[in-house]
């Protein structure tokens, strides 16, 4: 019968014979996911074997399988080949009568028999004690996904978009780490501590350095379209929404910080309104891309 790991699908063929009727617990080799299997409806009594004409693997008995489980025969369509054949050209002709048999043949006859019968008795008692090993599943031979081009153009666009901000957060980092406390406490009245001073020079360049390789890994994972994928691109995208609005909110707070006592109005809305306009077109190709993720042009290729 046909078995399948519920947690990564892979899947593979095992003999009914090694499966008692009650089911049992078996182990995935490839997650090492322990899973249950039991006996489904059985194939039609012609579409089963008791015999196996390619390896000779016999059970024996009246016991028939679909599948060989040596060499893995189909019952089913080697008997509609066998169908298929033309019939022999005696095949019309009645029977041959049947040819005394003395006693010392029928004997050996049911000798023959009786050893076919422990030897099936043995190998039942053995197939029931053996555990189902690794190597009796067909793993299917991986082959490589090719992205379609809308999501080739979407993963490559966040891919390097992450770079660029990568790149940037590196350079914003090492300003702060070559900045000079001394040139800064210049611009304020008090001296700003060290973690005053990490908070505003240093701690956007590292945020910023930690969403770059989030979104590139996220980009990374959405060009070999694994499970989930769609939707980690998706929050990556919001992540960066998020920063852009935060980032100008900060910019909008050194603005008022920098005003002297007696700024104008048209000071504050002239910042307000540079700051809603940064914001604005920084995050609409991200809400676009947002946009385009949740089409069903990108949902039809990451079944969720």
């Amino acid at each position: 019968m046909k078995i399948e790991c519920p947690n990564c699908k892979l899947s593979g063929q095992v003999s009914d014979i090694n499966i008692p009727p009650e089911g049992r617990h078996m182990d995935c080799p490839r997650c090492k996911t322990n899973f249950f299997i039991q006996k489904k409806g059985g194939a039609s009594w012609a579409d089963t074997l008791n015999e196996c004409p390619q390896c000779g693997y016999s059970t024996y008995s009246a016991e028939r399988f679909d599948i060989c489980p040596q060499c893995g025969l189909d019952a089913k369509a080697w008997n509609q080949q066998q169908r298929k054949q033309p019939p022999p050209r005696n095949a019309g002709l009645p029977a041959e009568a049947p040819v005394a048999v003395d006693r010392e043949t029928m004997r050996q006859e049911l000798e023959r028999l009786e050893r076919k019968e422990a030897e099936k008795r043995r190998q039942r008692a053995e197939s029931a004690a053996a555990p189902v090993l690794p190597s009796q599943l067909e793993e299917a031979v991986p082959t490589a996904t090719i992205a379609p081009p809308p999501v080739r153009y979407l993963g490559w666009g966040f891919a390097a978009a992450a770079v660029v901000v990568v790149a940037f957060g590196f350079k914003g980092w090492a300003g702060y780490a070559t900045l000079d406390p001394a040139q800064v406490a210049g611009r304020y009245e008090d001296p700003p501590g060290a973690l005053a001073l990490f908070a505003s020079h240093g701690l956007q360049p590292l945020v910023q350095m930690l969403l770059g390789l989030f979104v590139l890994t996220a980009a990374y994972r959405f060009l070999q379209m694994r499970p989930g994928a769609r939707r980690l691109l998706e929050g990556a995208a919001w992540c960066g929404v998020a920063f852009v609005v935060v980032s100008e909110a900060f910019n909008m707070f050194g603005w008022i910080r920098r005003s002297s006592g007696d700024a104008s109005l048209m000071y504050y809305l002239v910042g307000l309104s540079d700051a809603m306009l940064m914001a604005a077109l920084w995050s609409a190709p991200l809400l676009a891309a947002i946009w385009y993720l949740r089409k069903d042009v990108i949902r039809d290729e990451f079944p969720e």
